[in-house]
């Protein structure tokens, strides 16, 4: 029997999540469908081009402003049609309301995949989450180990599942090209950073940090969002905008990756970001800061780590990245723990059960 399969997230926009779901949802065996709560699916498309090639349709609900009830029963409406027998949802929103739509519809299995918890620290957000626990039962996967303490305050623990994530393996890493592309010589330094420009993400310190670095490097920041300007404004201010490139949202992100000599993720709440595995999949080391369970994903002999929101503790740890050369190459420590291959086959299995 073909599963009938449904990814529901809040809004289906460039982002790690939602890469991972394009992802699940081309290569997982069964029929599959992407439901985007916020949106028309012909505006997600023009937004963001790569899910015209998703290899499943996608269905925007355009979930009105505020609290939409009526969501609940245009979503159980969308499963009873497309007779879904599975549905993922990812974060809360989408357990809200995908969760009670999938329950209303007698869909046969509910599983909640949970991408960082730093909201579970929140109380008032705690127990709406015990709440929408209670009422939608879901089986539940952590993308990362030390999310499974937190998960275990809202769900019971034969419940939860971790699941880290993967990345795929193939495809070298082409310097010269890279670099040729980003207009840069082979003898510059270039520190990268891949990630929406929010505040959560931390580009702000990443900024101050570059410029107290001597020399300063030139940094480039792949993505975009509601702060670019303020970090534009922010790179200006410290001196430091000749040596900054925004090069906003990439479709392409795996082919400039080589270009760097040192990525960074100076996030300053993060789950089990993909671009972090990316990078260190094409050869590249790590610096990031020591959230939640990032530490996790970088190598410990090429990558180093730094308290978050201290730009001084950055710098020195970039530098230290810049100037020791280890041996070990980071896509080793990759194709030992986050094989996008283990990843693909542990979802497979959530399937079958």
């Amino acid at each position: 029997m073909t599963n009938r399969v449904a990814h529901i997230v809040q809004k289906l926009a460039p982002g790690g999540l939602e890469v991972l779901v394009l992802e699940l949802a081309s290569q997982l065996p069964g029929d599959h469908v992407i439901v985007s709560l916020e949106g028309e699916a012909d505006a997600l498309r023009a937004a963001w081009p790569r899910i015209r090639d998703a290899g499943a349709p996608v269905v925007g609900m355009g979930k009105r402003p505020g609290v939409d009830l009526g969501l609940v029963f245009r979503l159980r409406a969308l499963l009873r049609e497309r007779k879904i027998d599975s549905v993922f949802t990812h974060h809360a929103g989408p357990l809200l309301y995908g969760g009670a739509a999938a329950r209303l519809a007698g869909v046969d299995r509910l599983i909640h995949v949970e991408h960082d918890v730093w909201q579970y620290e929140d109380p008032r957000r705690l127990r709406l989450m015990l709440l929408i626990a209670a009422v939608t039962r879901p089986r539940v996967v952590g993308v990362s180990d030390k999310m499974r303490e937190p998960l275990g305050r809202v769900y019971p623990a034969r419940s939860v599942r971790i699941i880290a994530n993967g990345v795929a393996l193939d495809g070298g890493a082409d310097r010269a090209a890279a670099r040729r592309m980003l207009a840069v010589d082979d003898a510059d330094t270039v520190v990268g950073a891949v990630g929406r420009l929010e505040h959560v993400k931390g580009h702000d310190v990443l900024i101050e940090a570059a410029a107290a670095m001597r020399p300063s490097p030139i940094l480039v920041i792949v993505g975009d969002g509601s702060r670019r300007a303020d970090l534009e404004q922010l790179a200006t201010r410290l001196g430091i905008a000749d040596r900054v490139r925004f090069l906003g949202h990439r479709d392409n992100v795996a082919q400039i990756l080589p270009a760097f000599d040192v990525f960074c993720q100076p996030s300053r709440a993060e789950g089990l970001p993909l671009a972090v595995l990316e990078a260190q999949a094409r050869g590249v080391p790590v610096v990031a800061t020591d959230v939640v369970d990032l530490a996790s994903a970088v190598c410990p002999v090429s990558g180093r780590l730094a308290p978050p929101e201290n730009p001084a503790a950055l710098a020195k740890a970039l530098e230290d990245a810049l100037h020791e050369k280890p041996a070990v190459s980071p896509r080793d420590f990759i194709a030992a723990h986050f094989d996008w291959r283990d990843t693909l086959n542990a979802y497979a299995s959530l399937l079958k059960a």
